[in-house]
């Protein structure tokens, strides 16, 4: 069996700088590049990559919260080395996040498409998941395939049978629409948060998240509209703003949180914008975990 460090490979640059030894950590992030079943844009395997090297060049002092780098506790331990095939490379995924569990340390996960999530899930069965995506991905099957980016959370719910509140949503098929309503997933709409605004859509997922006792978190970048975010796997117009994203997340994160991942960023359908937002969704979502 692969050690910790025998499942991960090291990496040229790292989130905002963040070396150190996992011990002395609060949060542990890790790459997955994963980037097998993309059904229009691939190229998310890159985004590991593109997300670290964004944060170099961005400052690190956040408005919303008043903390600064060296506030924020995190080891970046480099990319999952096994990533040719689906199944195996969520076997790693989810051993890696046993480890950093292990520790007693919170997993912080860069895609990768959005498949990576049902590892890290497997890992932690939380009680509850909150996923910010334009899409359901509860289909049974795409492209005869059962497991995929449109199929990992059906897949995980049929698991585990969590709580599951999906923000963002507006591609949507009639099968995912059927099964969620069947299964009483919450599903909250782009349009459901501009028409409402952020305040009452901040105080629906709470009421979902009532008396659940671990939740994890899912940032799709396709959740964020097409013109702030253009190069995601499949951009859907819509969309919701940064702004509101971030919003959205600090209202609902508290001590509960027990994994966070951000995904789906193709970063070579732009110039850089979107690997930066990425960059700054994850710190901005870390900062926002009560210390």
């Amino acid at each position: 069996m692969k050690t910790f460090n025998e499942l991960l490979r090291p990496v040229p640059e790292l989130f905002f700088e963040k070396s150190g030894e996992p011990k002395d950590a609060d949060y542990i992030l890790f790459g997955a590049p994963l980037d097998k079943t993309a059904s229009f844009r691939g190229g998310s395997r890159f985004a590991p990559t593109a997300i670290r090297e964004a944060s170099q060049y961005m400052e690190s002092y956040s408005v919303r919260t008043g903390l600064d780098w060296e506030d924020l506790k995190l080891v970046d331990v480099g990319d999952v080395v096994d990533v040719g095939e689906v199944e195996p490379a969520l076997e790693d995924i989810k051993r890696v996040v046993e480890e950093i569990k292990a520790l007693g340390k919170l997993p912080v996960m860069l895609g990768g498409e959005h498949t990576i999530t049902l590892g890290a899930l497997r890992a932690l069965n939380p009680e509850a998941v909150v996923v910010f995506d334009a899409h359901l991905d509860l289909r049974d099957t795409l492209f005869e395939e059962r497991l995929c980016h449109a199929t990992y959370l059906r897949r995980a719910h049929e698991e585990q049978g969590f709580k599951l509140i999906i923000v963002a949503a507006r591609a949507l098929s009639g099968e995912e629409i059927d099964y969620a309503e069947e299964k009483g997933a919450t599903v909250i709409t782009a349009q459901d948060v501009k028409r409402f605004g952020v305040e009452p859509v901040i105080e629906m997922i709470r009421d979902s998240l009532e008396g659940v006792e671990s939740v994890y978190l899912s940032v799709d970048m396709d959740a964020v509209d097409p013109a702030e975010a253009p190069a995601v796997g499949n951009p859907s117009p819509e969309g919701i703003g940064i702004t509101q994203l971030l919003d959205l997340i600090t209202g609902v994160v508290d001590k509960r949180l027990i994994g966070f991942d951000l995904n789906e960023v193709s970063p070579n359908y732009d110039s850089g914008q979107t690997a930066i937002q990425a960059a700054y969704v994850v710190l901005e979502t870390l900062y926002a975990i009560p210390h």
